[in-house]
């Protein structure tokens, strides 16, 4: 079995079932993490987290009784820093929210991560009548998550009901094993939790018809007004995460195709910037292409070695690309928060 540390190296642990009474029941693994004082070095106190994201919920579940439209919910979704309070302490009081903590470094990560994500999916299965939800904390990119969760191996599963954690595993277990342990953390809470509310397909449709226009618009090759379009549907304050997420994915892709122009000399940059690292405008017309491809990462990373090969003015001048490239994407992403360390390191 694969285990990773976090930073210490632990044991594979067998699932352990949650107790079958209350939903808060304490779970019987000897290891089991515990729900953290505070998050981010005392920035969150969990405490009070809980309690406003609780009331925020019960507001939230009002206006679904009076008519108006509740958000969608994602059935597998990655937390970041942002995400946090929603992902886990909210939805973990509607319906129990296996976490898995893990790392691209591990292949028992990965493969746990595709097999939650696969089984959660039921698209025959309407939103109100889910059983539970799947959510991701990458290790890497957001280690202080991880920390303040009292993680300390990858890849390490917990079941969170009612804000914590219920029980959870370490390490990699047979299938058959982890469908028993799901259904019996479904089976302990059965009964005790409200659930999801109804989806709102009416309020998804008349966003999703939003970024039809702005595609709509970069076909007509109206770059700059379909830029506006995006920017309209980040503005608005009821647009929901995944939208959001789409959006701006979309006006980054605009901006960077605006910008790239010919193909071929994005091309060119590329192979300039693998013999001439320190070329700083070939560096941000390669890393411009990459991240127009769909590669933000390696795009980043191209613009970060460009800082590692030169000084002064060049290294300066090699950073702002950089921000502005972050500029284009939200500040919670994992890449980009990965990037900004690797930019700091850098600059030294």
């Amino acid at each position: 079995m694969e285990g990773m540390t976090v930073p210490h190296d632990p044991s594979s642990q067998p699932p352990s079932r949650p107790q079958s009474g209350a939903p808060q029941a304490q779970p019987s693994s000897p290891q089991q993490p515990q729900a953290p004082q505070r998050f981010v070095s005392g920035a969150i106190d969990l405490g009070t987290v809980k309690q406003q994201a609780v009331q925020r919920e019960r507001h939230a579940q009002q206006a679904a009784e009076a008519g108006v439209s509740v958000d969608y919910v994602a059935r597998s979704a990655d937390v970041t820093p942002e995400s946090f309070e929603q992902d886990l302490v909210v939805r973990s009081t509607q319906v129990p929210v296996v976490l898995l903590v893990g790392s691209a470094r591990s292949e028992a990560s990965a493969e746990l991560k595709n097999f939650f994500a696969r089984l959660v999916e039921m698209p025959d299965v309407p939103q109100e009548q889910l059983k539970w939800v799947f959510r991701y904390i990458d290790a890497d990119a957001v280690p202080e998550m991880a920390q303040a969760l009292g993680v300390r191996g990858v890849p390490t599963v917990l079941a969170l009901v009612a804000g914590r954690p219920a029980t959870s595993f370490q390490g990699a277990q047979p299938q058959e094993q982890v469908e028993q342990w799901l259904e019996s953390v479904i089976q302990a809470v059965d009964g005790k939790l409200p659930g999801l509310p109804a989806d709102s397909g009416a309020a998804a449709e008349e966003q999703d018809s939003r970024l039809d226009e702005a595609a709509a618009l970069i076909e007509q090759e109206k770059t700059q007004e379909a830029i506006a379009a995006y920017d309209a549907i980040l503005a608005d304050p009821n647009t929901d995460p995944e939208l959001a997420a789409t959006a701006r994915a979309a006006r980054a892709n605009a901006i960077l195709a605006e910008r790239a122009g010919d193909p071929a000399a994005g091309e060119q940059a590329l192979e300039k910037v693998a013999a001439e690292p320190g070329d700083v405008d070939a560096a941000t017309a390669a890393a411009e292409l990459l991240a127009l491809r769909g590669e933000k990462a390696q795009g980043f990373e191209v613009l970060v070695n460009a800082m590692r090969h030169t000084a002064g003015e060049e290294k300066d001048r090699a950073k702002q690309q950089l921000l502005q490239l972050f500029e284009l994407y939200d500040a919670a992403d994992p890449e980009v928060i990965a990037a900004r360390t690797n930019m700091a390191s850098a600059l030294f």
